[in-house]
């Protein structure tokens, strides 16, 4: 039996994600619209593996395989698409269809649903919801985007400080037969300020007449709702907490956020700071089309340009030195590229540093000190062997004299540099991990350029 007939077997539906052989039987199912097969598919894997199998689709046919979901599993497959493919489908389907599919959704990943789609359709689907439902997520949607009161979700067990075991047992179990992934009880008095927590176990080991009161655990890790996604993703790594209420103003409990949706975080946290390092959007993605990413990347590409041409001018400055002693073009691209390349690993050591939160203001100094000290080693260092090579290559001690002090100047001038603009740009407010390495590799560039010929210039009669 072929590989082909074997992948397309019912009964070994069972999809291999390493395999390229599935998107070829996929295709032809959809296409013959053997949706027996399609359906084998559908009911052998877990959502997310068919979420990344349909991503890799061409949309028509990941849609086809989509509708013959029910509402449950077109949720659980909704939630694991990125944003664009999200919108795309919802925007394919009517009212009447969304509104089964998104009361599946919990309150967290239906406002982020719904925040990606045009005001029109996101009105006609709150508006088709029941007035309570359709309530809370317009509040949800009041608050700022990327902060806690986007990330929590709405549904928490809960108790009174005042209930006995039992009652809060039954509240429990009320709430748990329409929510997931809880961990925690928490504790409130009759304003419903938060008191505690009780972790589940205790509670279930407790005699059911106690008062929960006197199993409440006080250090209670409580996040206000205006709090930035980073810095609760930092706040549960730090506390490696796997739930965490949220509160508002007058410290009453609003929500929750669970750690499964800081593990998203923390991956589209660091994707973002590698994309913008590199200047690419972070709302790139494979299924983006041309013509969005040419006009997300190419503004980047025109302020790189600028900063070519500022350094093409330094090297202009010294055309006269250059034509004195061609062998200072062929050495100077690699004073500005080794400066260019100290900047870069003192920028991603500082901005890691920032968004973890172990770098601040008042504990720049300390990070500003140690990046100087690497920078007068390393300049010592590779100026030295630098130098060497250019002596043994040309047998001029003053050319490599020249290079050295070039290359030392240059990797001092990275360091203070890299250590200095992601922490200047975090307090403007601006987001270090965009600019930095603009900034640094320009600088580095033109100084590079500048200290190199200059000292060549001085030197030229020695040369």
């Amino acid at each position: 039996m072929d590989d082909k007939r074997t992948a397309k077997d019912p009964v070994s539906a069972k999809v291999n994600l390493h395999s390229t052989d599935w998107l070829e039987s996929l295709s032809e199912s959809i296409e013959s619209k053997d949706n027996s097969y399609l359906l084998s598919f559908l009911q052998a894997n877990h959502p997310a593996d068919i979420a990344e199998v349909l991503e890799k689709l061409d949309e028509e046919e990941a849609f086809y395989v989509f509708r013959l979901c029910d509402s449950e599993m077109q949720s659980a497959i909704l939630v694991e698409f990125d944003e664009e493919l999200q919108a795309d489908f919802i925007s394919r389907l009517n009212v009447h269809e969304i509104s089964p599919i998104v009361e599946n959704l919990e309150t967290d990943e239906f406002t982020n649903l719904i925040s990606e789609i045009p005001k029109e359709k996101a009105e006609e689907i709150l508006n088709s919801l029941d007035r309570e439902d359709s309530s809370q997520i317009r509040k949800q949607l009041n608050f700022r985007e990327y902060t806690a009161g986007r990330l929590m979700t709405t549904e928490f067990a809960a108790a009174y400080e005042t209930d006995t075991v039992r009652k809060a047992i039954i509240k429990l179990r009320k709430v748990a037969k329409e929510t997931d992934d809880i961990y925690l009880l928490y504790i409130t008095d009759e304003e419903n300020h938060l008191k505690g927590f009780i972790r589940l176990k205790d509670l279930f080991l407790a005699p059911l007449n106690q008062k929960v009161a006197k199993l409440v655990k006080e250090e209670v890790f409580s996040i206000h709702y205006d709090t930035d996604q980073e810095e609760v993703a930092r706040v549960f790594r730090k506390y490696d907490l796997v739930s965490a209420a949220v509160v508002d103003d007058l410290d009453r409990i609003i929500g929750r956020i669970t750690v499964d949706d800081i593990l998203d975080i923390v991956q589209e946290e660091a994707s973002e700071d590698i994309l913008r390092m590199g200047g690419v959007s972070e709302e790139e993605r494979l299924n983006t089309s041309i013509w969005d990413s040419i006009r997300r990347r190419l503004i980047w590409l025109v302020i790189n340009l600028g900063n070519a041409v500022l350094a093409a001018s330094t090297v202009s400055l010294f055309e006269d030195t250059i034509q004195s002693f061609v062998l200072l073009a062929a050495l100077m691209p690699i004073v500005a590229g080794m400066g260019g390349n100290a900047g870069t690993q003192a920028i991603t050591v500082v901005v890691r540093n920032i968004a973890t939160g172990d770098l601040s203001p008042r504990n720049w100094g300390t990070g500003f000190r140690k990046e100087c000290i690497i920078g007068v080693i390393n300049g010592i260092t590779i100026g030295a062997i630098a130098g060497a090579a250019v002596y043994l290559y040309s047998g001029k001690l003053a050319l490599s004299l020249v290079i050295f002090f070039a290359m030392l100047a240059n990797l001092i001038m990275a360091a203070l540099l890299g250590a200095s603009i992601p922490m200047l740009l975090r307090v403007l407010g601006i987001d270090p991990a965009i600019a930095s390495s603009i900034f640094v590799t320009t600088t580095t560039d033109i100084f590079g350029f500048f200290c190199f010929l200059g000292l060549a210039t001085l030197f030229l009669g020695y040369l």
